[in-house]
């Protein structure tokens, strides 16, 4: 994805590309398991237990949203570190970003489920409260609408964080963190859902965002040589394997203790790692595979919005085939072989003629640059 206010890195793309299939995989291996378990629409009881890391990552691949909220922080923070932020432009970059094709997503949904529209639904979803109990509900077309809102509220309060933390990254990072442990704490002892908290709020995402935002401080002052990123990279990602095996082990996704409110934290700090690594050892990488997952990375937001219209469409169709008649192979072919084909398709044309035109209206928000345009 290329910026106005940063130089091109193909090495995150590559790492949205994973996020974006990893999150495909995610749904097609429970939607199509489940139906072909249970002969009906997917529910979270029953949870697929995993017997070694490889499948346990599929199984709790719901961890690609925490990958994606580095990849915000990061991001963001590397080309706010070049110019500083301006507060409008760097809003009117995120609304051409990210609402073009989640208005139309949205509206969608509103035209096919017209029964669940009240004004107030809609309010709520188009003003960055979408993963609030309220928000307009319309299954598939909204099913991943909740990340944006989280998203915005991030976006909201990014250039306030670039400057608070720009007074001493470490000690204000640490800060943070600590704060929203124990806010989720004291929110668990007044009866909330650890899982819940840790999952669909910001205040527990915001550490994703932030170690994100940290990332990138150490990309700019203390690069990786190639060699030890990729063995951070190599590191972090065995983390990542054992992590959502032993996760999925305690009973996965559906289960609510308290020690769930340090997941974001440690989920969090892996990717960190794997994507600091990751950046340093591959940025410069080239052949046809570096090109084909910047591509994929390039679609990678039409992905996740569309992927799971694509498998409820395959779904009630009646299109998921029967190749082996063991449920969970059986539903990552299906997801291999044609929901994802399908996905990166419809992905590719959304991009083209939904998301790319609006793109290309966006500006410079460096606050330098801001400062030269206004006039004297």
């Amino acid at each position: 994805m290329r910026s106005p206010n940063i130089r091109y890195l193909p090495a995150v793309d590559h790492l949205r590309a994973f996020a974006a299939l990893l999150i495909v995989f995610y749904h097609g291996l429970h939607v199509f398991s489940y139906q072909a378990r249970f002969g009906r629409d997917f529910a979270t009881d029953h949870w697929l237990q995993a017997g070694n890391p490889l499948l346990a990552v599929l199984a709790e691949g719901h961890t690609a949203v925490a990958l994606f909220m580095v990849l915000s922080g990061f991001i963001l923070t590397v080309g706010a570190l070049e110019g500083g932020v301006s507060w409008a432009g760097f809003i009117r970059n995120r609304l051409l970003r990210t609402y073009p094709l989640f208005l139309l997503v949205l509206f969608i949904g509103i035209a096919a489920a017209p029964q669940n529209f009240s004004f107030t639904a809609l309010a709520t979803s188009v003003l960055a409260m979408g993963n609030q109990a309220g928000a307009f509900v319309a299954p598939p077309f909204t099913s991943m609408l909740w990340t944006i809102a989280i998203e915005w509220q991030f976006y909201l309060i990014f250039p306030l964080l670039v400057a608070v933390l720009s007074r001493g990254w470490a000690r204000q990072l640490a800060g943070f963190i600590a704060v929203l442990l124990l806010l989720r704490l004291t929110a668990v002892i007044a009866g909330g859902n650890a899982r819940d908290i840790s999952y669909l709020q910001i205040v527990g995402r915001l550490d994703q965002f932030l170690l994100g935002m940290w990332a990138a401080w150490c990309w700019r002052q203390r690069p990786l040589a190639p060699k030890a990123g990729a063995a951070l990279a190599a590191l972090a990602l065995a983390a990542i394997l054992f992590a959502a095996w032993g996760f999925n082990a305690l009973g996965g996704w559906p289960t609510t203790p308290g020690w769930k409110i340090f997941v974001p934290t440690i989920e969090g700090a892996i990717w960190t790692a794997f994507l600091l690594g990751y950046v340093a050892c591959a940025n410069g990488a080239s052949g046809l595979w570096s090109r084909t997952l910047a591509r994929i990375g390039e679609i990678s937001y039409s992905i996740y919005l569309l992927h799971f219209v694509v498998i409820w469409s395959l779904l009630k169709l009646g299109l998921p085939h029967v190749f082996s008649g063991g449920f969970v192979d059986d539903a990552l072919l299906n997801t291999a072989l044609i929901a994802l084909p399908i996905t990166l398709l419809v992905s590719a044309l959304s991009y083209a003629f939904i998301e790319r035109p609006f793109l290309r209206l966006r500006g410079n928000y460096h606050r330098d640059a801001a400062r030269a345009d206004a006039p004297a």
